[in-house]
C-alpha cells in the first residue's frame, strides 16, 4: 500500500498550508479547522517548509506577548522531509523515523500535494493488516463453521 491510499482518503476542505507571511496565530487556527498537527509552507508556488504543532508552541512559550505578531517564516523548519505520493508506507515510515520528524510533506511530481502525519500511516497499515487478520481468520475456521459450507 502507497502513500497515495492516505491521500486519496483525506477530506480536506483546503490543502493543509500556509504561507510564509502567514502569523503563527493564524496557522494554528488552520491546523485547528483542518485538524491537522503541521502545514506545508509555500512561498512562490514552492515548499518552502513546514510548521508543525509543537512549533507553535514554542513560538508561544519564547514569544510572550508578541505571540500574535510572530510569522511563520520565524518558526518553521526548512528544507522538510518530502515522500512522492507513490512511496510505500513502510518506506514513509522509515523516512520518518531517519529524519526523526511526525509529518511528511507529500509531493506529486515534485510539487506539494499535502501533509501526512505518522498517526495516519500508522492507522492505513493498522486497517490492512485486520483484513489481513479477518481474511486468515476466515480461511482458519473448519469448512462446517464456514458459510455455505
Amino acid at each position: 500500500m502507497t502513500i497515495a491510499s492516505i491521500v486519496d482518503a483525506q477530506k480536506f476542505k483546503r490543502r493543509p498550508f500556509c504561507d510564509t507571511d502567514t502569523t503563527v496565530f493564524d496557522a494554528a487556527v488552520t491546523m485547528a479547522l483542518l485538524e491537522v498537527n503541521a502545514l506545508a509552507v509555500i512561498e512562490d508556488g514552492q515548499l518552502a517548509g513546514i510548521i508543525t504543532d509543537h512549533d507553535i508552541l514554542l513560538c508561544l512559550a519564547d514569544s510572550g506577548s508578541s505571540f500574535y505578531e510572530q510569522t511563520v517564516n520565524d518558526w518553521m523548519t526548512e528544507n522538510p522531509v518530502a515522500c512522492p505520493t507513490g512511496a510505500k508506507l513502510s518506506t514513509a515510515l522509515n523516512l520518518m523515523a531517519k529524519h526523526e520528524v511526525r509529518n511528511l510533506v507529500i509531493t506529486r511530481r515534485g510539487d506539494p500535494l499535502t501533509v501526512v502525519s505518522s498517526k495516519e500511516i500508522l492507522a492505513r497499515i493498522h486497517e490492512e493488516d485486520e483484513l489481513e487478520l479477518a481474511v486468515l481468520r476466515g480461511m482458519a475456521r473448519k469448512p462446517s463453521d464456514r458459510p455455505n459450507a
